[in-house]
């Protein structure tokens, strides 16, 4: 016997154990059951909610599969998760945080052999997936983008970057079973906010679960005591009661239907409403990370939830309920009826905790590629001009149309396994009364039943096995809805940017400004994007923030606004921190005008009146005179009143800014924040706007490539690479004769270069076309001249 391997040993009686094997063969055995077990185990699939989540997702799945439960919402948070994604090495800190051993290797696919599954792997450059499986010619991996995949070899191959993280629980690593929130209690919580409705639903609902049973009965009744003994006053007064019973149906079921209608009205109004409300409180870095289709798929879920809340939960509740109650009738009455019924009926369950892991990655994997299908949709429609003008409408379909053919593939691929998964449950539920009748009859035959008690006993027999399909059909639409909750988790668990009880409304602000030593990276493993930023702005002034490109200066603007939170020092208002107050309130006594303002459909008016839409039509015109746009709009046939296309894309681009101007303006403002509002305008008219401007009161912040524009500013601010160089007023800048010297020498000698070519194309009636400054070109005709910034050389 102590020849024989471990796992050759059959079953044994825990008494005997000792006296055959040892204690440590024992232990042997257990060992290699478990590592038997643990190849067998599968990774469980979690999806990347965006393109940058691939690593907080991979590390999700290898976490669930150490026997930690961890949503990837989590695993973001704590790999910090910015707009580039996470690398290699963020990924292995935040494991090593978790408490597992990190081994990062660089290896060639033949390689693997030597690796510990699963591990994840660094694929296409831009990407990490899960290897599961190995073999010397394929691979199984988990793709956070599209699931469960088996690819050959060399397909692998040719994705692979040879970096690999072998993971394994170390020391400090603690399992734990799922404690992440789900959507499921923020949903049922508008279901249960009208116990009233739900109790009249469940009553009439019950009531026509009682009137099944009366069919039974009659049965039983007709069969064994009317037609044997030709009763037929009987058969009258049983075909009165049958009528009375389905007109007693049929007004249930009526009310019934009505009083669902009105719920399902008032989940719409209340999760539709709830949802995009809390959408709208997150971070903007939130709407950074994710497509605009993708949120409104994520929209459009509320809707399958609430179908399924509606529909499915109390039928749920009442099908269980009646599952019990018959299934407790037959074993009572014919054990041997209730034992195959039960049998059946267990086989219907078995089949779908059967399929429910793969059902649930098909779904994920649908919704996934779906998304990313209307989220290319919806950037080509916004795109279109770009599109048209540079001719590729052909390349935007075919990109589309892969995407298209993605999500079809996958989504028939889902309908075929549904398609199998019904054609088993019908072939069932279709051969079950064959069987309770075959049963039956038999018993009939031998004489331990009746031919009543037999029809009787086959129709509590399908009064039992209905709604027990009616309950495993509800467990497939919970499957779908679980991949479903699972997108919406997302949002719904996402922090807002602020706790509205934490924080205060902001007081009518004065204008004062002030920044100590303020920091500010986009992702926590980025570098510094503002570095010890500390300015004073004092009430009405105007102060200016100019540098090159990618300095900064944007980033400050919306640091200023709350829409990012500085990562080190404080931002002052009136000498108010800005966290502690609420940024919405801070937001409305500003005038803002970014770089990428937004104009909204509907009349010029209620553009120019979004902030306030209870400004009179005077106001809206000062407003409107102060950006210099209201001769061009009263032009128009319509005025104030013309329509504008989505993104004002029916105007020109000076007018779209001037518009967003009047817009900031037209509810006078403590605060003017313009970020290149006056790019797209001419010089003549760029003065006429920035004269209106010098008018007002407030404290103005201006930021602006076109140095003209900032002479005149109380203090101007020369941001290089995050952090201010100089500041100062014009003059004082300019004796200095540092980084805005030679900002403002590089402008002059474009603008020398512009105004010599102009003049040699008015003297020699030539078309010149020019770009660029400084190392830029210029075609005079046919002869091609270049800039070096001081002179044009004729080559």
């Amino acid at each position: 016997m102590n020849g024989i391997k471990p796992k050759q040993f059959a079953p044994l009686r825990f008494s005997k154990i000792n006296s055959w094997i040892g204690w440590n063969h024992l232990c042997f055995a257990f060992q290699a059951v478990l590592k038997r077990l643990r190849r067998q185990r599968r990774v469980p699939v979690v999806l990347q909610m965006n393109a940058v989540e691939c690593g907080a997702a991979c590390l999700a799945m290898i976490l669930n599969y150490f026997g930690r439960q961890t949503s990837i919402s989590e695993c973001r948070e704590r790999c910090g998760v910015g707009q580039h994604g996470l690398t290699a090495q963020t990924i292995a800190k935040a494991a090593r945080n978790y408490g597992l051993r990190v081994k990062a290797v660089s290896i060639e696919p033949a390689d693997f052999k030597y690796v510990q599954l699963p591990a994840i792997a660094h694929w296409n450059f831009n990407h990490f997936v899960v290897v599961e499986r190995w073999s010397a010619t394929k691979f199984e991996i988990v793709d956070p983008a599209a699931g469960r995949r088996r690819i050959t070899a060399k397909a692998f191959d040719a994705g692979f970057t040879g970096v690999v993280l072998m993971l394994e629980p170390g020391v400090q690593f603690e399992r734990r079973r799922g404690t992440g929130k789900r959507s499921w209690r923020h949903y049922l919580k508008y279901v249960l906010d009208k116990p009233g409705l739900l109790v009249q639903i469940l009553l009439a609902s019950l009531f026509l679960q009682v009137l099944g049973l009366a069919l039974p009965i009659f049965t039983q009744v007709l069969v064994d005591q009317v037609l044997p003994f030709r009763i037929t006053n009987a058969m009258n007064i049983l075909a009165i009661g049958m009528i009375l019973l389905v007109l007693t149906q049929l007004v249930i079921s009526y009310l019934r239907a009505a009083l669902l209608i009105y719920l399902q009205g008032r989940l719409d109004s209340q999760l539709m409403l709830g949802f995009f409300e809390h959408l709208l409180t997150l971070p903007l870095r939130f709407f950074q990370q994710r497509t605009n289709g993708d949120l409104l798929m994520r929209l459009g879920s509320n809707m399958i939830v609430r179908e399924t809340l509606t529909g499915q939960t109390i039928s749920t509740i009442l099908d269980g309920t009646f599952v019990l109650v018959y299934l407790g009738i037959l074993l009572t009455w014919a054990p041997l009826f209730g034992g195959i019924a039960l049998a059946i009926g267990m086989f219907q369950v078995a089949l779908l905790l059967g399929t429910t892991r793969r059902t649930h990655d098909l779904v994920q994997r649908d919704l996934a590629a779906g998304a990313e299908s209307q989220s290319y949709l919806v950037e080509a429609l916004a795109g279109i001009v770009t599109l048209k003008a540079s001719g590729s409408e052909t390349r935007a379909f075919d990109h589309w149309s892969n995407l298209f053919y993605r999500n079809l593939n996958v989504s028939l691929e889902r309908n075929h396994f549904s398609a199998s998964v019904g054609t088993v449950m019908t072939a069932l539920r279709t051969f079950s009364p064959f069987v309770m009748l075959w049963v039956g009859a038999h018993g009939v035959l031998d004489g331990t039943l009746s031919l009543g008690a037999m029809l009787a006993l086959n129709a509590l027999a399908m009064s039992f096995l209905t709604p027990l399909a009616s309950l495993v059909s509800n467990g497939q639409r919970l499957q779908l809805i679980g991949a479903h909750l699972e997108r919406l988790n997302d949002v719904l668990q996402a922090e807002p940017e602020q706790d509205p009880r934490l924080v205060r409304s902001a007081p009518p602000l004065t204008g004062r400004i002030e920044l100590k030593s303020v920091d500010f990276r986009y992702d926590p493993h980025a570098p510094l994007v503002l570095r010890d930023v500390s300015v004073s702005i004092e009430p009405g002034q105007k102060v200016a923030i100019v540098g090159r490109t990618g300095s900064g200066k944007s980033t400050l603007a919306k640091l200023l606004l709350g829409l990012y939170t500085p990562t080190g020092g404080e931002l002052l208002f009136d000498g108010a921190a800005l966290q502690s107050l609420n940024y919405a309130t801070l937001r409305r006594q500003f005038g803002t005008v970014l770089q990428e303002s937004f104009l909204f459909s509907g009349s010029i008016r209620q553009n120019i009146a979004f902030n306030d839409p209870s400004l009179s039509l005077e106001q809206v015109i000062e407003a409107a005179r102060l950006a210099h746009i209201h001769d061009e709009v009263t032009g128009m046939p319509m005025g104030y009143e013309t329509l504008l296309a989505e993104g004002g894309s029916s105007l020109s681009g000076g007018q779209r800014q001037r518009l967003a101007l009047a817009r900031a303006l037209a509810h006078k403002p403590s605060v003017l924040l313009v970020d290149e509002a006056t790019s797209h305008l001419d010089v003549m008219t760029e003065r006429l706007v920035d004269q209106s401007l010098s008018a007002l009161a407030c404290t103005r912040i201006v930021i602006a490539h076109r140095l003209s524009t900032v002479k005149n500013a109380d203090l101007i601010l020369v941001l290089d690479e995050g952090e201010i160089v100089e500041r100062g007023s014009h003059e004082e800048l300019l004796d200095k004769r540092g980084s805005y010297t030679a900002l403002i020498r590089g402008q002059a000698e474009i603008e020398t270069t512009r105004s010599t070519l102009l003049e040699m194309a008015s003297d020699t009636k030539q078309h010149i076309l020019c770009a660029g400054g400084s190392g830029g070109y210029c075609q005079v005709n046919n002869s091609k001249m270049q800039s070096d910034g001081s002179r044009v050389i004729l080559r």
